[in-house]
């Protein structure tokens, strides 16, 4: 499973990013049950835990470019909604 894969999980399941955001000391808080706010909520997480984990290797830039895709489909999903989202600017 990817990254970007991972997070459309999280959407479904949200204990997943709870915990693995855990895991790099983010602390979040409970999910909303709402489908877009969960989407919103996700999107958000991984801006905290990718600059809780931030670092310059391969790795890191990869995970980066697969959340900056994931945010991007999530943000124009949310504006449908009217929920605007800041721009993406980790990496």
């Amino acid at each position: 499973m990817t990254f970007y894969d991972f997070l459309w999980e999280a959407v479904r399941r949200p204990a997943l990013i709870m915990n693995y955001a855990w895991e790099v000391g983010v602390s979040l808080p409970q999910p909303p049950e709402d489908f877009y706010k969960r989407l919103e909520y996700v999107a958000r997480a991984v801006v905290q835990i990718l600059e809780a984990e931030r670092d310059d290797d391969a790795f890191w830039r990869s995970r980066c470019a697969e959340a900056k895709r994931f945010y991007l489909e999530a943000s124009q999903d949310l504006r449908e909604v009217g929920v605007e989202m800041e721009e993406f600017r980790l990496c």
